[in-house]
C-alpha cells in the first residue's frame, strides 16, 4: 500500500474512535459530543481476512463547547508496520426537533517507519433521530491527503436500539477507495462500559473485508 492511500485509510478510520452514537470503531461518526465533564476511552482491534491486523485506541473529552480526541493506529500488513496518530475536534447540537447537525476536524501524523503529515479531513455531520429507538447518521466530508490527491469522505449508517443496552449499527461507507458495508452489534455491559463487534464486507475497491472487537469507557472528570 502506498504512502498516500495508507494515509487515507488513516484519516477516514480516525474519526471512527471519536464517534458516539454510532459506537467506537465504526466508519460514519454521528452528531452529538460527550456531556460536559465527561471522557471516553476506547480500544478495538480489527483482522483483515487474515492478511493483516489493526488495533486502535483513542481518548476524547468535552471541553466547553466542543469534544477534543486524540487516537494512535497500529498496522501489522505483510512486511508494512505503520504506526500512527492523530487528532480531533468535533462540535454538535440540536438543530430541529429530532434532528442534530455538527462538524468534524481530524489531523493525523506517522510515527514510523517515518514521520511526517499525513493529511487532513473535514466532515459535515447530521442525525436524524426518527424514533426513541431508531436514528440515521448522515456524514458529508472531503480528506485532504498530504502529497496526494484529496477524496470525499461519506457515509450513512441506521441505528436501531431494539432494548435496553443493545444497539445494531448497518452503515455504508467509503474507505481506502473501497465501498464497505458493515453489520454490528453493540452491548453495554453497565452504564459506562460497552463492547463492540462488527463485520465489514468489502464490495468493490482495493481494501480488505475485516472483523472487528472493540471496548468503550465513558467516565466523568
Amino acid at each position: 500500500m502506498s504512502r498516500a492511500s495508507r494515509a487515507i485509510s488513516w484519516v477516514l478510520a480516525l474519526a471512527c474512535p471519536l464517534a458516539q452514537a454510532a459506537g467506537g470503531h465504526h466508519a460514519v461518526d454521528d452528531a452529538a459530543i460527550l456531556a460536559p465533564g465527561s471522557c471516553e476511552l476506547e480500544a478495538w482491534g480489527s483482522s483483515f481476512n487474515g492478511s493483516g491486523q489493526r488495533f486502535q485506541a483513542g481518548a476524547n473529552c468535552r471541553a466547553g463547547p466542543v469534544e477534543l480526541g486524540v487516537a494512535g493506529l497500529h498496522e501489522r500488513r505483510g512486511e508494512e508496520r505503520p504506526t500512527e496518530y492523530g487528532l480531533q475536534a468535533k462540535w454538535a447540537q440540536g438543530w430541529l426537533p429530532g434532528l442534530s447537525v455538527g462538524w468534524s476536524l481530524v489531523a493525523a501524523w506517522q510515527a514510523r517507519p517515518q514521520q511526517g503529515f499525513l493529511g487532513s479531513s473535514a466532515s459535515a455531520l447530521l442525525t436524524w433521530a426518527a424514533r426513541d429507538d431508531l436514528a440515521l447518521h448522515l456524514n458529508l466530508g472531503r480528506d485532504f491527503v498530504h502529497g496526494g490527491p484529496d477524496q470525499g469522505r461519506n457515509g450513512v449508517a441506521l441505528e436501531w436500539t431494539p432494548r435496553a443496552g443493545w444497539s445494531l449499527v448497518g452503515e455504508r461507507y467509503e474507505e481506502d477507495r473501497t465501498q464497505f458495508l458493515r453489520a454490528g452489534v453493540r452491548l453495554a455491559v453497565t452504564e459506562a462500559v460497552s463492547v463492540d463487534m462488527s463485520r465489514a464486507q468489502s464490495l468493490s475497491g482495493p481494501g480488505p473485508s475485516r472483523w472487528t472487537v472493540g471496548a468503550t469507557w465513558q467516565f466523568s472528570r
